[in-house]
């Protein structure tokens, strides 16, 4: 009943630009035909319906009219001039009765026409501003749901009136933000540990004061305890006489762009500083070898000329990664593969280190001979990066172990170390750019954190894979896999 009833409710169908023909031309028959049922089986007197039936079609032309157009309007308006002219003719009317019976149909049918047409073009034209204004908040709506920021749009008393999925994946939450609303505001919500004060929330200073605040920037820590950087923007939305009716405001999670900015100054930090330490002991080197020079002592300034050369070696190791990761992010990172045995790249790795690794001592377990196809020297670059690893995180430590581990299309080299190992929440950045590992105690050792990245990059480009395996406190095992060579 309740489908019936907003079915011929003609309020239902605005907008609605599919008119029906069957519905008007089946109703306006069948009220004819319940006149003339009434006319000649109820009241027995056919010139009665003549008196009632003029309101009856003058009602139905407008409800067709406004309910489906000129369309309904026309349909209605024929059927009811058709019955007019049945009427006249089974009554039998003649002489004046008949010419003014023809007449007043003729006056009847132009009067209902211009009547049908008139309230059907109304219609049909609000039809298509509300289609078109329903067609432009999809479009708008699509758009808002599809923006990478988060849109909340309120009215003009900061009431909730529409958000975006993108609010409730950067916000973790369902429940209207105080700082953005002023309202509906939990008690233990606070930003940058301070208070809410409803009236600071960019959106409500947008309602009240009619300007755009543009680019607040908040610290709020979500449910799950993640803590975010936001940049908040809001602007009052005006109609055309400038009163405010609502306003939007745009909420951008910056959290990760924060954290880059903090990288990039770490890292131009970390960078100065590493740069600094090698050319600083330099140029000690190069002023006491002059010294040297003039007592002609060649015990000494050839120990000078070991120091300087290592000092220069590590200028030239950081240059090189600073370098290789501007390759790697320009795809510039040259391959040259070809066939060789991998445990002859292990010992020239573990014998150019050992020299350097003061109390470890460097294992390497099978010696077997094990062909890959792959680009020798950065190969050797990525077990250089693992074992100097190895031998910083374990100062402790007394011995590194290389293994192998072959099957029938790969090898895994694996570097194992008794150091401080890695927890699990750091175990998933270590291959970041940048990143570095630390340990409870806070102790920090020195690089720039690139090696991990520049050897996940050099691997996976082997269309191999890197990864790590490690307890805290009782060291790491770092592993990585390549395919072995068909024509070995």
């Amino acid at each position: 009943m309740k489908r019936f009833l907003r079915y011929i409710n003609p309020v239902n169908h605005l907008g609605d630009t599919h008119y029906s023909f069957i519905f008007p031309l089946v109703c306006n028959i069948l009220l004819c035909i319940l006149s003339e049922v009434f006319a000649y089986g109820i009241v027995r007197n056919p010139s009665i319906v003549g008196n009632y039936i003029i309101f009856l079609n003058v009602a139905f032309i407008i409800y067709f009219s406004f309910r489906d157009g000129i369309i309904g309007g026309i349909i209605s308006t024929c059927i009811t001039i058709f019955y007019y002219f049945y009427i006249i003719t089974t009554r039998h009317y003649t002489g004046q009765q008949l010419d003014s019976g023809v007449e007043t149909t003729f006056i009847l049918a132009l009067i209902y026409s211009l009547l049908a047409i008139t309230i059907g073009w109304l219609k049909q034209t609000i039809d298509k501003l509300i289609e078109r204004e329903a067609n432009e908040k999809k479009h708008l709506e699509t758009i808002i749901q599809q923006l990478p920021v988060g849109v909340l749009i309120t009215d003009a008393k900061g009431k909730l009136t529409r958000r975006n999925k993108q609010v409730d994946i950067i916000l973790g939450t369902k429940i209207p933000i105080g700082f953005i609303f002023g309202k509906d505001t939990l008690p233990s919500e606070k930003i940058n540990n301070k208070p809410i004060i409803p009236s600071k929330a960019p959106l409500m200073e947008a309602i009240q004061k009619g300007k755009s605040v543009m680019g607040k920037e908040f610290t709020y820590t979500r449910n799950d305890k993640k803590t975010l950087t936001l940049r908040v923007s809001s602007a009052p939305i005006q109609n055309k006489k400038n009163q405010i009716v609502a306003a939007v405001s745009i909420i951008n999670d910056i959290t990760h762009q924060k954290e880059l900015e903090k990288q990039k100054d770490d890292f131009l930090s970390l960078a100065s500083h590493e740069l600094k330490t090698p050319l600083t002991s330099l140029k000690m080197f190069i002023d006491l070898q002059k010294m040297e020079f003039q007592k002609q002592d060649m015990k000494k300034i050839t120990y000078y000329n070991q120091r300087i050369s290592d000092q220069t070696n590590k200028i030239k190791e950081l240059v090189n990664d600073l370098l290789n990761v501007s390759r790697i992010q320009t795809g510039k990172l040259a391959f040259t593969l070809e066939s060789f045995d991998i445990v002859e790249v292990i010992c020239d790795a573990v014998e150019g280190l050992q020299a350097t690794a003061n109390n470890h001592k460097i294992q390497i377990i099978s010696r077997k001979k094990c062909m890959v196809r792959a680009d020798r020297y950065r190969i050797y670059q990525v077990l250089v990066n693992l074992i100097s690893n190895a031998i910083k995180y374990s100062p402790n430590g007394k011995k590194i172990i290389v293994r192998l581990k072959e099957d029938t299309t790969n090898v895994v080299i694996s570097v194992q170390d008794f150091g401080i190992g890695i927890d699990k929440e750091q175990q998933v950045k270590i291959f970041n750019k940048l990143y570095q590992v630390s340990n409870s105690t806070e102790q920090t050792f020195p690089g720039l954190g690139l090696g991990l990245y520049i050897s996940k990059e050099i691997v996976d480009r082997h269309k191999g894979k890197l990864w790590v395996e490690s307890t805290p406190g009782k060291g790491s095992t770092f592993f990585f896999s390549l395919k072995l060579s068909k024509t070995s």
